[in-house]
């Protein structure tokens, strides 16, 4: 990975700066920031917070300029979105960041816009974070970035994950680091530390709608009709709404859909990737071309109409959803088989 998700320089800072998408990633860091601190000095006593979206500057600035008799303090402003900021607020954060007057400042915000984070604007603000302290920014949390991190994140215990399996993982959970971390944790103590297997995984993980829908069009496609009833059975006892698992299944045919007509083009799985969605896991479209086989082009074409009437239905009947859903897998059951 080009950066982990962690601070891994642990030195005494005047300021440290953590920029990330993903809440968990901040909270992690703002944990690391203050265990440096406690070991340097700063007792909890001397911990003060200001949430981004209800900050006083005045109380803040104010805090920063009174000498404490207690030693240091670590003043941590968190818990909001950078680019909810007005230019104001940007002057007034450049000018804290640029004068600490012997205190401690951690700034840990996330942001929601890829675009809006790389307007100018900003650059004055991070740039004085990076010549004051430290600057940490996790730009992009992409399913290779979490593979990795989830990797190292096993290593660290003494345990072994495989790329392989890391892969899996990301696919049955998502980009939630949070979740993802946990669930690794829980894998490794499982395991008792040596190495976690695909039976750990399939046992006791936490999947997404989308995993497990995927898992139900694997035993569409293997002709096990009646295992995938029971995973579609499954998603209505975890009380899974009904519309999520109709999206799901309509993602996983538009993506055999498009990898079908690709293979009568020869293109492979990977042109596929690269030409609809290159920030994808290329392992879903690896997926889609092997399930695609199960069907024509035709059956597929029918399948996604049959998959849009639902939709509608849905949406705009009173109908028993789950009702519709077990004739909707029923008829896809229907035309497997070229």
């Amino acid at each position: 990975m080009a950066v982990s998700y962690k601070i891994t320089d642990k030195d005494f800072k005047e300021l440290w700066f953590v920029l990330s998408k993903d809440a968990f990633v901040c909270n992690e860091n703002q944990r690391i920031v203050e265990q440096i601190c406690r070991k340097n000095g700063i007792d909890d006593d001397s911990f003060s917070y200001f949430p981004i979206n209800k900050i006083d500057w005045q109380e803040v600035n104010d805090l920063v300029r009174t000498p404490s008799f207690f030693g240091e303090r670590l003043i941590v402003i968190n818990d909001g979105d950078i680019t909810a900021l007005n230019d104001d607020d940007l002057e007034q954060l450049t000018s804290l960041i640029t004068d600490l007057y012997g205190n401690r400042l951690a700034i840990i915000l996330t942001y929601e816009d890829d675009k809006k984070i790389k307007a100018k604007k900003y650059e004055k603000v991070f740039n004085a974070a990076r010549k004051m302290g430290m600057f940490h920014f996790v730009e992009r949390i992409d399913e290779k970035y979490l593979e990795e991190m989830i990797v190292s994140h096993a290593k660290k215990q003494g345990t072994v994950l495989s790329k392989d399996l890391a892969r899996k993982i990301v696919d049955n959970i998502g980009k939630d680091v949070g979740l993802l971390v946990n669930e690794v944790d829980k894998y490794c103590a499982r395991c008792d530390y040596s190495e976690i297997t695909p039976d750990i995984v399939d046992n006791i993980g936490v999947k997404t709608v989308e995993a497990s829908v995927f898992d139900m069009i694997e035993l569409i496609c293997r002709k096990k009709p009646v295992k995938a009833i029971e995973k579609l059975n499954n998603l209505f006892e975890l009380r899974t709404d009904e519309i999520s698992i109709l999206g799901a299944m309509t993602s996983s045919f538009v993506d055999m859909h498009r990898c079908k007509a690709a293979q009568q083009q020869r293109m492979t799985h990977s042109q596929v990737h690269k030409d609809f969605e290159s920030k994808a896991n290329p392992y879903r479209y690896q997926k889609a071309m092997n399930n695609a086989a199960n069907f024509s082009l035709s059956a597929l074409e029918d399948i996604l109409q049959l998959l849009m009437k639902a939709d509608i239905a849905m949406k705009s009947t009173a109908q028993d959803k789950k009702q519709m859903l077990y004739v909707l897998t029923t008829q896809i059951i229907m035309k497997g088989g070229r």
